[in-house]
């Protein structure tokens, strides 16, 4: 957390030091309007729910009333009761707070590492329908996106058919090209420290907005998500009292990583403003810009 907090100081210094200079401006962030609208999510009939928790992981969450496994022994009882409380959750632009709370289980980020703090990788674990509704929720934003054409179009990772490998494949072609054409091929290479813990809630609900036309009910359920969240600690036998989120999108979520990557859409923005080629490859641990500079 003082990490966290320290590299939010530092933000909130840097941007009120570009804020003055700046002065106001149209769209928030300076990013350009979507001129489509995503304000409501659509009904979920029970078979999508079904489908839903057919691709679902099996894991169970200690703050989930029943275990996963039971739960899928009386899913025909079931399915109609978890629909509704997605649905409700949708119609109302709400994410029930009894959602919101975590379990964090610290992973070591590799084997044979140190059992120190720093090698340690917060996962949140998280109640089993409330990654229903994350999934449900992401599908429809990832629709509305592909059909108004609002995806990154060379941004790799989250994203279907944009992997790590492709990205490399395509930086790799690109410099090759600029060898071929004598051309000076310059490499950009960003670490975001804490990715995934530092973003800003009001930055993000703004770029949804304002660069992907979410609003209405849609924007209200967003911001309910990301509101008031708190996680507890576990290890072993042992369980933290709980804290409060205050930034950040959950480690472990499935909506986590593709709100990261609206987070970080103004990267190309940035980047494109100085070099003409720009790949970046968003990852909560490294985020890499390519830059292709001719």
């Amino acid at each position: 957390m003082q990490k966290i907090d320290k590299i939010n100081q530092l933000i909130d210094m840097q941007s009120s030091l570009e804020m003055s200079k700046a002065g106001e401006k149209g769209c928030a962030d300076s990013d350009s309007c979507a001129g489509v609208t995503f304000a409501n999510f659509k009904t979920l009939s029970q078979e999508q729910v079904s489908e839903l928790i057919k691709k679902a992981a099996k894991k169970s969450c200690p703050l989930d009333p029943m275990p996963t496994s039971v739960v899928l022994e009386v899913l025909d009882v079931l399915l109609p009761v978890i629909t509704n409380m997605i649905n409700l959750s949708f119609e109302i632009g709400e994410f029930a707070s009894d959602w919101k709370e975590a379990l964090l289980k610290p992973l070591l980020k590799k084997c044979g590492l140190d059992i120190a703090f720093h090698n340690f990788r917060p996962v949140s674990n998280l109640p089993y329908v409330s990654k229903l509704s994350e999934k449900a929720a992401a599908n429809q934003l990832i629709d509305h996106m592909t059909t108004n054409d609002l995806h990154m179009p060379l941004q790799s990772a989250y994203k279907q058919n944009h992997s790590t490998e492709s990205a490399l494949l395509k930086v790799k072609n690109d410099i090759l090209l600029n060898m071929e054409a004598q051309k000076v091929t310059l490499l950009i290479l960003l670490d975001l420290s804490a990715a995934f813990d530092t973003v800003r809630h009001d930055t993000l609900l703004n770029r949804l907005k304002s660069r992907f036309g979410v609003d209405g009910k849609a924007l209200e359920w967003f911001a309910s998500y990301l509101a008031d969240r708190t996680q507890r600690v576990t290890v072993n036998d042992g369980l933290s009292s709980a804290f409060p989120l205050r930034q950040g999108v959950p480690q472990g979520s499935c909506l986590g990583p593709l709100l990261f990557t609206v987070y970080t859409s103004k990267l190309f923005d940035i980047v494109s403003k100085h070099l003409p080629n720009v790949h970046c490859r968003l990852r909560r641990r490294h985020t890499t810009v390519f830059g292709i500079q001719s």
